[in-house]
């Protein structure tokens, strides 16, 4: 289901309400304790609670239950045989996308310019100003892989492509770890991309041309993306990730992207950025591709990302999807 589709299970004003516990009755003392409610999200949906900011459960799991909220008890000898009231609570659902491929990069680095060369049937907002993309954009990479085709006992069934979703995040900045530009809320969606591919400027980047915004070289660039991933969520490191070197129909843009395409060959790259821009961990990368998107020279982009995923995956999880009618992704309130 979509994420929009929750609200239609809901009533009035975004509320939710079960049934309290029914009373005991002189035929029967111990009484029903209240049914239970169920509202239906898709995975990727976490549940917090609005007042305390506690999170009460994240739904990273197909086919799974989740208790957000305690019914109320039917009557016994613990209450007084009268049904009680069940838990109050005021909760946010939050989504988190999970994409095979996340985007991330400073604004301005060509980002969408790259979504839309990877998707070309996808819409995409492009402008040479920074910030053009203000929420996540999602589409599927497709491969022209010719079909298989299977022959049955009476017909032709041929297989669909091979396909990747990928997510192109809103540009971050400086200090997006500790949600400047509104850097948690676009940051959540690399939690549960499989893929992380860093799209940087391989001319450099400044966000204002002032004197008060700092110039960054694409290694630079590099380094302070890796320390904000770092700040963020360690785990994310941990990721294969594809270093994509864009805009190298620039002038002088195919030279510097060879030379920093051999310096990410080892972790030594961090020696080359000043010591309070180099993160703890650096990053490594499966892949470090120069590309200019505007022209839709991508490279080896494409059929790095493929294989990546290919060697994360290598049987189909088949077993996530048995027993679709029998179970249902579910969270009780």
């Amino acid at each position: 289901m979509r994420f929009d589709e929750i609200p239609k299970q809901l009533r009035m004003e975004g509320k939710a309400w079960a049934q309290h516990g029914s009373a005991s009755l002189a035929t029967k003392l111990v009484a029903q304790h209240a049914s239970d409610l169920v509202i239906q999200v898709p995975v990727g949906v976490e549940a917090v609670d609005r007042e305390s900011r506690i999170l009460l459960a994240r739904c990273n799991k197909p086919f799974q239950r989740y208790l957000v909220a305690q019914g109320g008890d039917g009557g016994s000898s613990a209450n007084q045989y009268h049904g009680t009231r069940g838990e109050r609570r005021n909760i946010e659902l939050h989504l988190k996308l999970r994409p095979n491929i996340g985007l991330v990069g400073f604004p301005n680095a060509g980002k969408s310019t790259l979504l839309k060369a990877l998707a070309p049937k996808k819409k995409v907002k492009i402008a040479p100003y920074p910030f053009t993309t203000v929420k996540p954009q999602m589409c599927y990479i497709t491969y022209d892989d010719e079909k298989e085709k299977k022959t049955g006992d009476t017909e032709e069934v041929e297989e669909d492509p091979f396909s990747l979703t990928i997510a192109d995040l809103p540009g971050l900045i400086e200090g997006a770890s500790k949600n400047r530009g509104r850097g948690d809320s676009f940051m959540k969606h690399l939690e549960y991309s499989d893929i992380i591919v860093m799209v940087v400027d391989v001319t450099g980047f400044q966000l204002q041309v002032t004197l008060t915004e700092p110039y960054r070289s694409a290694v630079e660039t590099v380094a302070i993306l890796n320390k904000e991933i770092e700040n963020y969520d360690m785990k994310i490191l941990k990721k294969p990730a594809v270093l994509v070197l864009n805009k190298t129909d620039l002038p002088g843009g195919a030279e510097t992207a060879a030379k920093i395409q051999e310096l990410f060959k080892t972790k030594k790259w961090v020696e080359e950025v000043p010591e309070e821009l180099r993160p703890t961990n650096p990053m490594t990368f499966d892949e470090v591709v120069p590309a200019s998107a505007k022209n839709v020279e991508l490279g080896s982009l494409k059929p790095a990302v493929r294989r990546i995923y290919e060697y994360l995956q290598p049987l189909r999880m088949k077993s996530l999807f048995e027993n679709l009618e029998k179970s249902q992704g579910n969270v009780l309130v």
